[in-house]
């Protein structure tokens, strides 16, 4: 989820020799309106997603929640990755990242990019269990 200044599309990204961000991703290969209004069901609009519906459907039965909206609007109304999209993605509960008082944007990103998707890390604990 790292930041390298304003989302870019991911082909210029590249064609700079970088690979795109999160962000990059989010903000210029779905179809999501960040002013949509979801309703409160167990799916998101399969239409946002595109090529990656699958892997969002799945997760979302996984968690038992649907994907929060992707994108919000900056400060200046440039579009820009969610916390409660990456918080979600993570799969950490809803609001632990976004709901601590007085973290900017960029800061909930930070601690969310920099975290470890609990499920991953109890199934290598697990793992690691098992062989001693």
């Amino acid at each position: 989820m790292a930041n390298n200044g304003s989302a870019q599309h991911p082909d210029k990204r590249k064609a700079g020799g970088h690979g795109p961000t999160l962000e990059d991703e989010v903000v210029f290969l779905l179809n999501v309106d960040p002013d949509t209004d979801v309703d409160d069901g167990p799916h998101s609009p399969a239409d946002w997603w595109g090529p990656f519906a699958k892997a969002v459907y799945r997760w979302e039965v996984i968690r038992g929640t649907a994907a929060p909206v992707p994108i919000v609007r900056g400060p200046r109304g440039g579009l820009k990755l969610a916390p409660k999209f990456a918080e979600w993605m993570m799969g950490l509960p809803d609001g632990w990242v976004t709901d601590v008082p007085d973290l900017s944007h960029a800061e909930q990103l930070g601690r969310i990019g920099n975290g470890v998707v609990p499920q991953q890390a109890y199934a290598a604990f697990k793992y690691l269990m098992a062989l001693s």
